[in-house]
């Protein structure tokens, strides 16, 4: 297109402006409550050789139906519907209120203008339909994220719940408010709310979490009419994505099963999408093993190997979870082990027995069960959560028909411990023997120390006898005076038998030990003195 054209097609398109025509802009619907109040939102404008006949005090008129039955004139307050322009005729605003809207008024409105002059005109070219309803529209609620609308969320998220509805010229404003089905508390501090000429908006916001999944939230909106309040609601299920919670196993018939029997372990998630896939594993030797993938685990035929801590792993495209449960595999009680052995006059016995739940313990002798006393000791060990050991003290004459009984809820296991009388017997015998080589063992490491102790340990100063030595050379012996005293303490120099020889030997060497080295016999006493170094 060129210049010229332009400037031709902005011509025509000024005059078509300043020419102006006869036209009208309306809704071609809107919908008033009953009892309420209606706002028709409108302009018109006029042929330009009309300008000068449109002045404020122009008048507006409603004509309805194909009938043109006037039912509002702006200059006669009278008229069949109560009402009011609230726009400026002379600015061509023709924007109309009608109040206490009945059914009555349900119908189609033309506009008629009507200034100074020739300027009266109807346009019939367009008309609004007017719809009257006795309860009020459902709010309009809707999901987003930011500012995307959305249908699902994921937990963790931040959304955004916002209820619409439209406005009606009632004295006073709508109110909405929010509730949900399964009653969560809704923080006042996350809502928002905002009002125009046609509209009110509530927000709730909140962060997404998987206790809201499946919650409907409700939207509810009040108006205050003239003779009564009318109400409305619309709401939203809230579809909220997460992985896997609240994961646990269930065991059939219970996690204590009797050996032999039959189990099965069910797992069981909440989760949205549903778990994808189940995976059990066993606790050993502290690491897991794998057994198999699926919802359900059976063991057909226990046996206590089965016993042990099961998990499930549950997962969906959002994460896992682990779950465990104890299976516990019970059974009758048996012996493992027993033994007997002499401790001096008395047998001791033990008796090990396991079984699940833990077996009791318990010794008879004929039939009868035997306690703690004066003749019987127990000692009880517990030496796991399935095996007990117990151990008997006792006198052989006791030991005829005595039997170990292991007992738990399931059964009872015993044995017995026999000795026959010639065992009894040669235990007594062998006990003799002990004892006696004992008591002779005893004897002879008395007799030995004493004869030591006599043989090299006993001294001369024992002796009544008295000693004088006379010093005569540093490198000589020295001899010793006898001098024999009676008993009574005088001397007796003519007894041979008191007689006693003394030889000491000082020799100038290096102190090596202060040994005093005695020898005695019955008759006579010899003792060498020896003294290494210098005198003092």
């Amino acid at each position: 297109m060129g210049v010229a054209e332009i400037i031709i097609f902005g011509v025509f398109i000024l005059q078509g402006v300043w020419c102006g025509d006869w036209s009208v802009s309306l809704p071609e619907r809107t919908e008033a409550l009953s009892g309420s109040c209606v706002t028709i939102n409108c302009r018109f404008d006029i042929k330009n050789n009309f300008d000068k006949d449109l002045t404020d005090s122009a008048v507006g008129k409603w004509l309805k139906d194909k009938d043109n039955i006037l039912v509002f004139d702006s200059s006669n307050s009278n008229g069949k519907i109560k009402g009011k322009i609230t726009g400026k005729l002379g600015h061509k605003d023709c924007t109309t209120v009608f109040y206490d809207v009945t059914s009555d008024h349900k119908g189609t409105f033309y506009f008629r203008i009507e200034g100074n002059g020739d300027l009266k005109y109807t346009y019939y070219q367009k008309y609004v339909s007017l719809d009257v309803i006795e309860s009020p529209s459902n709010p309009t609620v809707k999901m987003f994220m930011g500012q995307m609308e959305v249908q699902e969320v994921l937990e963790g998220n931040a959304v955004n719940l916002r209820c619409s509805a439209i406005t009606l010229c009632s004295s006073s404003p709508p109110t909405l408010t929010w509730r949900s089905t399964d009653r969560l508390p809704l923080n006042e501090n996350n809502r928002q709310q905002q009002q125009n000429q046609t509209e009110i908006i509530s927000d709730l916001n909140f962060t997404a979490s998987h206790l809201q999944h499946g919650v409907t939230f409700i939207c509810n909106i009040t108006y205050q009419l003239q003779n009564r309040n009318a109400t409305a609601q619309s709401n939203i299920t809230l579809r909220v994505l997460y992985a896997p919670k609240n994961t646990s196993v269930s065991v059939f018939p219970s996690d204590s099963v009797l050996e032999g029997a039959s189990v099965s372990l069910t797992c069981r998630s909440d989760a949205n999408p549903a778990v994808l896939n189940y995976t059990w594993f066993r606790e050993n030797g502290g690491r897991l093993e794998q057994l198999q993938t699926g919802q359900n685990l059976t063991v057909n035929v226990t046996d206590r190997t089965h016993t042990g801590r099961y998990y499930c792993r549950v997962g969906n495209q959002h994460g896992t979870q682990n779950t465990s449960v104890l299976l516990d595999i019970q059974y009758a009680p048996q012996i493992s082990n027993s033994s007997s052995f002499t401790l001096g006059d008395v047998i001791v016995c033990s008796c090990e027995a396991h079984g699940n739940p833990s077996p009791k313990v318990e010794w008879h002798l004929s039939g009868h069960p035997v306690r703690n006393s004066t003749n019987t000791f127990i000692n009880e060990e517990q030496l796991s959560s399935t095996y007990m050991r117990s151990i008997i003290t006792l006198h052989p004459s006791l030991t005829d028909n005595l039997q170990c009984v292991g007992t738990n809820s399931h059964g009872t296991t015993s044995q017995q411990f026999r000795m026959s009388p010639q065992e009894t017997e040669w235990l007594n015998v062998y006990s003799l023997l002990v004892g006696f080589a004992v008591g002779a063992l005893a004897m002879a490491i008395l007799w030995v120390t004493t004869h030591i102790y006599n043989r090299f340990c006993k001294t001369g100063q024992d002796d009544k006898t008295g000693l004088v030595l006379n010093y005569e050379d540093r490198d000589k012996h020295v001899y010793g005076n006898p001098i024999v005293l009676s008993p009574a303490g005088d001397a007796t120099p003519n007894d041979p038998e008191s007689l006693h020889y003394s030889t000491i030997d000082f020799t100038n060497t290096q102190i090596k030990s202060g040994e005093i080295r005695c020898v005695s016999s019955p008759t006579t006493d010899y003792a060498v003195i020896q003294r290494y170094g210098q005198m003092s």
